[in-house]
């Protein structure tokens, strides 16, 4: 798989970050709603918070805030993800304008907070947070107060009665990184037909996916951490600032479960999910895009490393999205190799393996590969959805029900060799 660092998995004792983008998607949700705010303008009217009444468009703003708070911290109450939740109250960062930014962040979040903290109403817990002048920074965390916990528990509220809105941004794009450590921030950008489309798909994709059958074996999940089947919503992330590079899938719940919890607690459409997965997949294309054919039939097994493929795989892809020749290890390889084997004793014995693509590496084709790979992911699902087959995908891989392997396997293979002009090779994750 062509990735230069695995995604860690989430862990569920870590407060996360506010999602803007949650909704109420029943009536009895959205009672809930209707109630906070209409108890938040009486605590306004009763302690002469505001002179007059708000405008229209502000009104809205006042209501989509407190509406995505609400739902929020509900969703977090019922997952019990961390202790909070992390939320900015920077005037800067609110002020904002783009197309990522929520209806929720506004200059006026502050104060909605602190009013709907205060002991009269009790619908959130706030522990402000302060910049890191005498040792580290700390965010402000909220987390749903006794009186929303309450509303909870009499409606009988269930993470069914959420859900994502859909006018969150699906198309993301990101800058170029300015060193290793650098998350990238993402930057905004003019839409073209290109985005258009890429748009398009996603939301096909994902009006598919919220339609479809899937469960989870509560049995399989981690203790005090329920799993949320009905975060489905996927959005791609492209990166280096442009449209040709990264675009991978991200969003879905099933990417934060450990590959043992996918095998044996989630079924789609009643069935055993069974992950299907490109092996090699990166070589692969690159030798593709090299009009050339893979010498070998595994592009890991390197002469002198075979009882190292785990390494050569790491380093071999490092190697891809780097540009300048490696001087170390990269991070976490190092305990995969003998202590007497040196990065340039790894990379040598690669480039000796590989000749017919050795001007590839430090080039930072990775990126571009990415690409290509994404590409190949979203019309593999865009086929299958037109075969009516839910399948839910991991990067370079995707999960299906049991009965619709063949089928899916065959769709994969012709969508790989059209977009890489080589044979594609799939395995059967176990």
């Amino acid at each position: 798989m062509m990735n230069k660092q695995e995604e860690d998995l989430p862990d569920p004792l870590r407060d996360r970050p506010f999602n803007p983008w949650r909704e109420p998607k029943t009536e009895k949700a959205q009672a809930i709603v209707r109630d906070v705010v209409n108890q938040l303008q009486d605590y306004e009217v009763q302690f002469q918070l505001r002179q007059r009444k708000r405008r229209k468009a502000d009104q809205e703003t006042f209501e989509a805030t407190i509406s995505a708070l609400v739902c929020d911290l509900i969703h977090h109450h019922l997952t019990a993800s961390g202790n909070g939740v992390f939320i900015t109250r920077s005037h800067v960062q609110l002020g904002q304008v783009g197309r990522y930014k929520p209806r929720a962040f506004s200059k006026t979040l502050p104060d909605i907070l602190n009013r709907l903290s205060s002991p009269e109403l009790a619908f959130l817990e706030q522990k402000m947070g302060h910049k890191g002048f005498f040792g580290p920074a700390k965010k402000t965390t909220i987390r749903a107060g006794g009186s929303l916990i309450m509303q909870v528990q009499e409606h009988g509220i269930t993470l069914d009665d959420l859900k994502r809105s859909d006018n969150e941004e699906v198309i993301h794009l990101k800058r170029t990184k300015d060193g290793y450590w650098d998350e990238a921030s993402l930057i905004d950008y003019e839409d073209t037909p290109t985005t258009t489309l890429y748009r398009e798909q996603m939301g096909k994709i994902n009006s598919w996916l919220e339609q479809a059958d899937l469960e989870f074996d509560e049995s399989c999940q981690d203790e005090d951490c329920p799993v949320d089947v009905t975060g489905r919503r996927l959005h791609r992330v492209f990166t280096r600032g442009r449209f040709d590079r990264g675009g991978r899938l991200f969003g879905g719940f099933w990417l934060g479960l450990k590959k043992t919890q996918r095998r044996k607690g989630l079924l789609i459409n009643g069935e055993e999910a069974v992950e299907l997965d490109f092996s090699q997949m990166g070589p692969r294309i690159i030798y593709g895009l090299c009009g050339r054919r893979l010498p070998m039939d595994d592009a890991y097994m390197i002469p002198g490393f075979e009882a190292y493929r785990p390494g050569i795989k790491k380093v071999m892809n490092s190697m891809f999205f780097v540009e300048a020749p490696l001087t170390r290890m990269p991070r976490g390889v190092r305990k995969e190799f003998e202590d007497n084997h040196s990065i340039a004793e790894v990379t040598n014995a690669i480039e000796s393996a590989h000749p017919a693509i050795k001007q590839t590496f430090y080039t930072g084709i990775g990126h571009e590969v990415q690409f290509i790979e994404s590409q190949i992911l979203v019309d593999i699902l865009l086929s299958l959805i037109d075969q009516d087959t839910t399948a839910l995908p991991i990067h370079d891989a995707i999960l299906v029900p049991a009965s619709r392997k063949e089928i899916s396997k065959k769709i994969m293979l012709s969508i790989f060799s059209r977009h890489a002009g080589v044979k594609g090779l799939i395995k059967e994750d176990v």
